[in-house]
């Protein structure tokens, strides 16, 4: 008998630029069965496809597109997540005000990534494991300023904020895949 997936949920604002483009980039990082990514979006309107731009940027990232739409950031989709990635400070703290446990394992997604960096981590097989162990590390990591946590929001921006929120999230998928693909 397999172990259920990992499950991994993605949030942003509207759920059409950031936690998507993540969400698409990361599952096309971290192939096979043991992980699986969702997003949400704590102003979504349920059912608005990916902007043309964050499309692209994905795609221009490795991503590949998957027809979902938007949907609404809820309680029980935090309550049902083993790791949130959230693309910013305000995102982590709506996640967290929706089901106070969770931020054992909320993060946004460039400080999950920064905690990954600190130090190579034991073999671990399971997801939870993983993601206490980097929790643990919060108290070790030094303050990191808002920018450096944060990807911009791109909506309605220029292609270079696009640009620039793609190369934000893929330096953290960068980090963050490879400890992903490890579990089973």
């Amino acid at each position: 008998m397999t172990a259920a997936p990992f499950p991994v949920l993605l949030v942003c604002t509207g759920n059409i630029c950031r936690s998507r483009m993540a969400e698409l980039v990361l599952r096309a990082g971290v192939t096979g069965n043991a992980v699986e990514f969702s997003s949400a979006g704590t102003l979504a309107n349920p059912g608005v496809p990916m902007t043309d731009e964050a499309l692209s940027t994905a795609v221009s990232l490795g991503g590949e597109p998957d027809g979902r739409t938007s949907r609404r950031l809820t309680r029980d989709l935090v309550a049902g997540a083993g790791l949130v990635l959230t693309a910013s400070r305000e995102h982590r703290a709506r996640a967290v005000e929706l089901f106070p446990r969770a931020s054992a394992y909320t993060f946004t997604l460039r400080q999950f990534a920064r905690l990954l960096e600190l130090a190579p981590l034991p073999e671990v097989a399971d997801g939870r494991q993983l993601v206490a162990q980097v929790a643990a590390r919060r108290g070790y990591a030094p303050p990191a300023p808002a920018d450096a946590d944060d990807v911009p929001d791109p909506y309605r921006r220029p292609l270079a904020v696009y640009a620039a929120a793609g190369d934000l999230i893929g330096q953290a998928v960068a980090t963050i895949a490879p400890a992903l693909r490890r579990l089973r």
